[in-house]
């Protein structure tokens, strides 16, 4: 009786392995957990905790498994790697078995720490995402001259956050049928809006009519940004995004298509 009071049970579980994003996330909090050298790690030590962690998040929910098994298999053969004698090891692989699971974690531990630099902003703003004032939106960035340009994580970050937060109120004389619409239409009309001056991505919030419409905008914005024809900047900590044309980029491979959808609202 005593056991079975004290036992957690398969939610309490779940509700401990949800904290974590993924199999990489999980390895960095073993790491942290162990306290042990990124750059030398003990595979066999973090393996057998990764692997009782499996087993647990395979008691509660086989679907969401998958990608900790194949983070699973791969620390497995980098083991296996690591105790072979070393007139075995394949002269073309003399970089550690180690290398480039260390350079994934690095790579997550950056954007993590990105992410939760862009998350304390958001903190100190108030969680609101920023709407346009009554000034011209060129005159903002005249006295604020900490500008930074935004990479398409930190893209990504921002919608994010708008997403969970923003609530698109669709009148009903302005329902748009449910249909498919190509990213580089989203594109060519944010083009043509930055044509005639810079674009501030709350603009785009504030004008659009459902979810599906906003995450139109958002794909072609991530599309811009990544060919190069537009550069998005911020100012300040968190400070509205600002578009600018960088060069004029052929969107005709940009073939694909969401579906508009009007059921975002209050």
């Amino acid at each position: 009786m005593t056991a079975e009071t004290n036992a957690p049970d398969a939610q309490e579980y779940k509700v401990r392995l949800e904290n974590f994003a993924g199999p990489v996330d999980l390895l960095l909090h073993l790491i942290r957990k162990e306290e042990v050298d990124i750059y030398d790690i003990p595979i066999g030590r973090i393996l057998d905790q990764f692997l009782e962690y499996l087993e647990l998040l395979q008691a509660v929910d086989l679907d969401e498994a998958g990608d900790f098994l194949v983070m699973a298999s791969t620390l497995m053969v980098i083991k296996s790697k690591m105790l072979l004698p070393v007139e075995e090891v394949d002269l073309a692989e003399e970089l550690d078995p180690r290398y480039e699971l260390v350079q994934q974690l690095l790579e997550y531990k950056k954007l993590k720490s990105r992410a939760r630099a862009l998350e304390k902003r958001a903190i100190r703003a108030g969680g609101r995402v920023p709407r346009p004032d009554s000034a011209r939106p060129e005159d903002r960035f005249e006295e604020d001259r900490t500008l930074e340009e935004v990479s398409v994580w930190d893209l990504f970050q921002y919608f994010q956050k708008v997403m969970s937060e923003t609530r698109i109120n669709v009148r009903s004389d302005r329902v748009i049928e449910g249909r498919q619409v190509p990213v580089r239409d989203f594109a060519a009309r944010v083009e043509d809006r930055i044509r005639k001056g810079p674009l501030f991505l709350s603009e785009l919030v504030a004008s659009s009519r459902s979810r599906g419409e906003l995450i139109g905008f958002f794909l072609a914005i991530l599309l811009l940004v990544k060919t190069q024809a537009i550069m998005a900047i911020q100012s300040g900590d968190f400070g509205d995004l600002r578009l600018l044309a960088k060069a004029s980029v052929d969107l005709e491979g940009a073939e694909q298509e969401i579906e508009l959808d009007d059921d975002f609202r209050d």
